[in-house]
């Protein structure tokens, strides 16, 4: 198994950019300050671990001093409210937080867990990340089971907790909670600008296109994308390469296919269409990072933008979002089969785009894990971290701040409609897509077909052809 310890050039601005984006929505668009509320995009691989039994776990007699290691902790207030509600559960333990801006997390984790330097719990991603520190970490399933129940894993969202399982080698043991979780890839849209070119969402690529024009007609843009940044872009291609085949970009990652598949390539030949066919803002490969773009959106200069729930917050930034946004799925892709993968769901609040619409994607933001070499007094308060984070009254409280992991519980302040669009987001899970992949090198490969092919108009299937080169090295 491959493993990839140096940093990742190229990973980094997105990973700030995204989270950026919400902590701007919640001052106002524009007001762009570093400060991590979500994490949404991918990190390191590798690393494979012998089975190992759950860790031995002794209550204190006194006192436990508990270091979580992040860089998803919330801000002030929010920060020591979080703190002091955990606290207040579990007096046995003092919780002392140390948080990192995401790039300078990569690096102390590549030493410090290895040497068992680390913080007590660790706050990971799923995929690459996970998947190099999991022979580090205590298994956690049995206590999962006995804190929540033989249900338990019922009691997340839809996927979230295989996805960790699909971030560790076949046969390795649960190593971390879902903490917090996002539906993304979802078409949210201003009705006030929809409005400006007939009110109704896209329900074709063709209406998609006149929406587009009418638009730009006015100095105003269809849809965003930050395409400069170029790690957003993959998650373009497995939803629109899902149209043509489902699952089948994580497949040609695993060797089970091929990413020169004709859905993949179909994916990316849309890809590449969209640029044509002018639904975005301006040359989005060549100025607009990801804030940028989404600016636009915010700013009430666009009339869709890809969010979801990891954008949640960006709705109370004014008193207007929650009755000017509504969200829909993007419509079905010119050629793709019909697939009624959306059963009784619909693809729009409040209304649709189109039946076999794309499919969204999925991923847990952040995983909640402890480290192995703990003493039992230790493991026993890193445990009790973990399972109240992990728990409806734990979830309860991180709410407020990040989207939570368990089924039935949504951020406060949202109204009706939204509380409905929230919880519709959630229910697609049954359906979305792994947005993470298992090796960097395989991202990365895909960032540099898509430019090369959206930009330099080369070809589709050669582009993909060192994909599946790169994914094969990966995986050795």
């Amino acid at each position: 198994m491959g493993t990839q310890i140096s940093p990742t050039p190229g990973t980094t601005p997105g990973l700030l950019s995204r989270r950026t984006v919400l902590r701007a929505s919640l001052l106002g668009a524009g007001a762009m300050t570093a400060a991590p509320l979500l994490a949404a995009c991918g990190s390191d691989d590798g690393g494979t671990a012998a089975p190992r039994s759950a860790p031995s776990l002794v209550k204190p007699s006194g006192t436990v001093t508990l270091t979580l290691w992040s860089w998803a902790w919330p801000e002030e207030p929010a920060a020591g409210q979080l703190k002091a509600a955990f606290e207040a559960a579990v007096p046995e333990v003092k919780l002392e937080v140390k948080k990192f801006p995401f790039p300078d997390y990569e690096t102390a984790l590549r030493t410090a867990v290895p040497n068992g330097t680390s913080g007590d719990v660790l706050h990971l991603q799923t995929g690459s990340m996970i998947r190099q520190y999991a022979q580090f970490l205590s298994p956690v399933e049995d206590l999962a089971r006995q804190a929540y129940g033989d249900d338990w894993e019922t009691q997340f969202l839809d996927g979230s907790v295989k996805e960790i399982r699909d971030s560790v080698p076949q046969g390795q043991p649960l190593v971390a909670m879902p903490q917090q979780y996002s539906i993304g890839g979802v078409l949210w849209v201003n009705r006030a600008v929809l409005a400006k070119a007939g009110g109704q969402v896209p329900t074709s690529h063709e209406e998609f296109v006149r929406i587009s024009r009418d638009l730009r007609g006015q100095g105003l843009v269809g849809a965003t994308w930050g395409a400069k940044d170029n790690w957003p872009n993959t998650d373009y291609l497995v939803q629109f390469a899902s149209q043509f085949k489902p699952g089948v970009v994580a497949a040609a990652e695993a060797g089970q296919a091929s990413f020169t598949d004709d859905a993949i390539v179909a994916g990316l030949e849309y890809l590449k269409r969209t640029l044509a066919d002018e639904l975005w803002n301006k040359a989005p490969f060549a100025t607009p990072a990801f804030p940028d773009a989404y600016d636009l959106f915010f700013n009430g200069k666009a009339a869709a933008a890809s969010i979801g729930t990891w954008g949640t917050a960006a709705l109370f930034a004014t008193p207007n979002r929650l009755t000017d946004w509504a969200a829909c799925l993007w419509p079905r892709l010119p050629d793709a089969p019909e697939d009624n993968w959306l059963g009784s769901s619909v693809s729009g609040i409040p209304q649709p785009s189109s039946a076999s619409a794309v499919r969204p994607w999925r991923t847990v933001n952040v995983a909640a894990a402890m480290r192995a070499d703990l003493s039992p007094d230790k493991q026993w308060a890193a445990w009790k971290f973990v399972e109240w984070s992990c728990g409806e009254e734990g979830q309860k409280a991180g709410s407020a701040t990040y989207t939570p992991a368990r089924k039935g519980i949504r951020p406060d302040g949202l109204n009706e409609e939204w509380q409905r669009i929230y919880d519709w987001h959630n229910e697609l899970g049954k359906g979305a897509e792994r947005r993470e992949f298992d090796y960097i090198e395989t991202r990365k490969a895909i960032e540099s077909a898509i430019a090369a092919v959206c930009v330099n108009n080369a070809d589709p299937k050669a582009e993909l052809q060192r994909v599946d080169a790169a994914a094969a090295r990966a995986r050795k």
